[in-house]
């Protein structure tokens, strides 16, 4: 979530408009009339969009329900557009227009793209919820060490829309041993995309001094050693993709300490298997995306490049063009552009600043 806050605050800071989340484009329609050419403009642009946010297989596979549901209704998903030039060519008319195409994944367009199962915009940024019930078998550790961990790791991948739980924590005492129908109903109730519950637990292990060959046990160093059992709920599909569990060790000074110190290692296990297990779900959905790249020098564009090859659910970065300081570089990524910007900016290998970002194009300027 503090990701989230700061990429806002940055967007409002650089003065970027909503319109940064929607597809600009300039396209000329013809028609008997100029209305008729002004509509025809208003298709093409929208039907130029679905060219980048779905592949051509889709689009020539589901060409009656394109047709019908969206170039048949193209003025309703163009977001603002106004007329370049309009002029009369013997018995045709030619309309050019700018248009704005609403791309944002909350936009008419891309949930009427996701009704009809063209584009699969849960998997992009998906709310998710994770609750965990942790113990210590000797006594209570205030909160959830194992589920802070899994958190983090979705968190650190890019996933930045992690929903708290914590208003529906006290109504399920085993979330682990939920039905499917008790997941989906916390799904619902939470507006959850994605469940992750599970169960983990620590022990004492006793003085690390037993571990250590001809010491005699006694370093006041106490030990313990943890288990985390989670499972990941798709809620529109209903199914679940992933379960597994892991266990972890931890040393401390103090019991209490040694046994977060477990817990933490054990979460981070589970919550690492979790995020490549929705990272491979969702590849069958990747979609390509253009990261735009604003340089003054080459070098510059291709340390960017190389930043996004080690990020984790990037493949095939391709720069496909370069002029003028901008280059375009195509990768297919499962997540969103806003989360794939935020771990860009955490990469040691390059320093960029966000410029705009849209459903299927993420813009930033390389320093």
């Amino acid at each position: 979530m503090r990701k989230l806050v700061a990429l806002l605050v940055l967007i409002l800071s650089l003065g970027v408009s909503v319109n940064v989340l929607a597809k600009n484009v300039t396209v000329t329609g013809t028609g008997t009339t100029a209305t008729e050419a002004e509509n025809d403009a208003l298709r093409l642009a929208v039907e130029n969009t679905l060219g980048v946010l779905v592949d051509s297989q889709t689009l020539v596979e589901k060409n009656v329900v394109v047709e019908d549901s969206i170039y048949a209704n193209s003025k309703g998903f163009v977001q603002d557009y106004k007329v370049v030039s309009k002029a009369k060519d013997y018995d045709m008319w030619k309309v050019t227009i700018d248009a704005i195409v609403d791309t944002n994944p909350d936009s008419k367009l891309m949930s009427e793209l996701t009704r009809l199962g063209l584009i699969d915009n849960v998997l992009r940024n998906p709310k998710i919820a994770i609750m965990m019930e942790e113990k210590h078998i000797n006594y209570r550790i205030p909160n959830s060490t194992s589920e802070t961990a899994i958190t983090n790791k979705f968190i650190e991948s890019g996933f930045d829309n992690v929903i708290d739980i914590n208003q529906k924590r006290m109504m399920y005492n085993n979330p682990y041993a939920m039905t499917t129908e008790e997941l989906d109903n916390l799904a619902r109730s939470m507006q959850a995309d994605i469940l992750i519950v599970g169960q983990a637990f620590s022990e004492r292990a006793g003085d690390v001094g037993k571990f250590i060959p001809g010491n005699n046990g006694r370093t006041g160093v106490k030990s313990c050693r943890a288990c985390t059992e989670a499972k990941m709920y798709i809620a529109r599909t209903g199914k679940i993709i992933a379960a597994n569990g892991f266990n972890g060790a931890g040393a401390d000074i103090t019991e209490a300490v040694a046994a977060k110190v477990a817990l933490n290692n054990a979460g981070e296990q589970i919550g690492e298997y979790l995020v490549e297990k929705l990272l491979g779900f969702a590849a069958g959905n990747r979609k390509q995306l253009e990261v735009v790249v604003l340089a003054s020098d080459f070098t510059k564009m291709n340390e960017v490049k190389s930043a996004l090859t080690s990020v984790y659910g990037v493949k095939n970065a391709q720069i496909t063009s370069y002029s003028n300081g901008r280059a375009v570089i195509r990768v297919q990524y499962s997540g969103a552009p806003q989360a794939l910007y935020e771990l860009l900016k955490e990469s040691d290998d390059c320093n960029v600043e966000l410029r705009s970002v849209t459903y299927d194009t993420l813009t930033v300027m390389a320093k």
